[in-house]
């Protein structure tokens, strides 16, 4: 089959994303219907054993062609650069281990992707960076993305293409791919098993690999037919490097807030943070309250929320660890930033703030999960207290209020909470992922190496 010129290519799936879109509501019917059956399906892998982690065998000079290796590597959000940028490494550091030459690296992603060495075409990540235009507002812009990422496949013909996370922009790009002969390796798997398990029918014929970071996914891919390696969390890699600094009961007394790392969440959960906190600052005379930060971005945003709030509080930017081994408990929006705590083994309240009165009761209706926050999946129970709610609504404050000053005050929960926190913990498993992911690259590269 010919293959379609990259305008059209975008085009289609463009089309058959909005398609998809119109025929949402009969899903949304069915899966009501059968959302219990789901959830008992997923419960069966929860509790598995961590399993092992997955990699080829260093492949032989032999088996790369004579020109150097083409790989496409892609990252829908900042917070998934460095995975993309690490992958990039080892990538090099096998091709160089392997006697071949380097890799000619090239794909979608921001400065920090490019700082990497990899030849950046476009960025995805921009999206987040104007504000949240809306869907429909934004589709312009992931038209040009895909249009540039399908010329980049027509033009280059890549060996493999490395999608990181976001499979809402990525499993287009991976059906754009395979449209040109390009393979993909989907590093981070959906989270399909957690909401919209259906999506992994058609994304068992989308991709070529995709790789677990969570001990229940093998399982759970495996039942659907998605050819699955457990490869480990790519947190790990960068926490290797930082000391398990679990708080005592004495030596330290701050309260960090992180209300997530997009502008929609903070300017949701940080206000509501700080109210939360309130009373828990009333009563601990020189409480400091940290706003933790990894980059500049939203600065001027949080600097105005801290200047209308009646409660205290600094932001810090840089060193997240540098701030979570001088805490003593935290209030945290559910995200990647939970493996951060889970690591410093940290007590913790989990909040998610859901916008509009039909997403907030559609959301948690749509769940097959027991729990929303992914330390307490790993614990197997509500290790840390999770409140979801509306975020125009008072929500649950006072509860969370008090559920905070426990992890604060309440020394025998949390000794408890930490001894929980270490098991979990030992479920996440070692650091190496994005060699691991590396290997398998190559492996799936070099069976189907584009011609020259």
């Amino acid at each position: 089959v010919p293959s379609p010129h990259p305008r059209r290519a975008a085009r289609l799936e463009l089309a058959r994303a909005l398609l998809g879109l119109a025929g949402l509501p009969l899903r949304l019917g069915w899966f009501a219907l059968t959302r219990g059956r789901w959830k008992r399906r997923l419960a069966v892998h929860l509790d598995d054993p961590t399993p092992a982690l997955e990699a080829p065998p260093l492949p032989a000079r032999v088996s790369f062609p004579e020109r150097p290796l083409r790989i496409c590597l892609s990252c829908g959000e900042t917070s998934s650069a460095g995975h993309a940028a690490r992958v990039a490494e080892a990538l090099r550091d096998v091709c160089r281990e392997a006697g071949a030459a380097p890799p000619e690296l090239f794909g979608l992603g921001p400065t920090a992707l490019a700082e990497a060495g990899v030849d950046c075409i476009a960025d995805p990540t921009a999206a987040a960076t104007m504000g949240g235009q809306g869907v429909f507002k934004e589709i312009p812009f992931y038209l040009d993305v895909m249009e540039a990422a399908a010329q980049s496949f027509a033009d280059r013909r890549p060996d493999a293409f490395v999608p990181v996370d976001a499979p809402a922009l990525h499993l287009p790009l991976a059906r754009i791919a395979r449209r040109y002969g390009v393979p993909t390796v989907h590093m981070v798997a959906p989270q399909y098993w957690a909401w919209g398990p259906w999506r992994a029918a058609v994304y068992r014929k989308t991709i070529t690999r995709a790789l677990t970071i969570f001990p229940w996914e093998p399982g759970w891919f495996a039942d659907r037919a998605v050819p699955t390696a457990h490869v480990g969390h790519p947190q790990m890699d960068v926490l290797q490097a930082v000391e398990v600094t679990a708080p005592d009961a004495e030596s330290r007394c701050e309260l960090v807030l992180l209300p997530g790392s997009r502008r929609g969440e903070v300017a949701v959960h940080l206000p509501w943070m700080l109210r939360a906190a309130a009373p828990l600052a009333s009563e601990v005379p020189g409480l400091k309250i940290t706003v933790a930060q990894s980059g500049e971005e939203l600065r001027p945003l949080i600097d105005d929320i801290l200047a209308r709030s009646e409660v205290t509080a600094t932001l810090e930017v840089g060193d997240l660890h540098a701030t979570l081994c001088r805490a003593r408990s935290a209030l945290a929006a559910s995200g990647t930033v939970l493996t951060d705590l889970l690591h410093h083994r940290l007590p913790a309240v989990v909040i998610y703030a859901l916008r509009g009165g039909l997403r907030s009761r559609l959301v948690p209706a749509l769940l097959t999960t027991p729990f929303f926050s992914t330390t307490n999946l790993l614990a197997g129970g509500e290790l840390l207290p999770e409140r979801g709610f509306r975020a125009d609504v008072e929500g649950p404050l006072e509860e969370v209020s008090t559920l905070l000053r426990r992890a604060h005050l309440d020394a025998e929960w949390r000794a408890q909470c930490r001894s929980g926190l270490q098991r979990a913990a030992e479920r996440v498993g070692p650091a190496g992922a994005a060699r691991r992911c590396a290997q398998h690259v190559l492996e799936v590269a070099l069976g189907s190496t584009q011609p020259l």
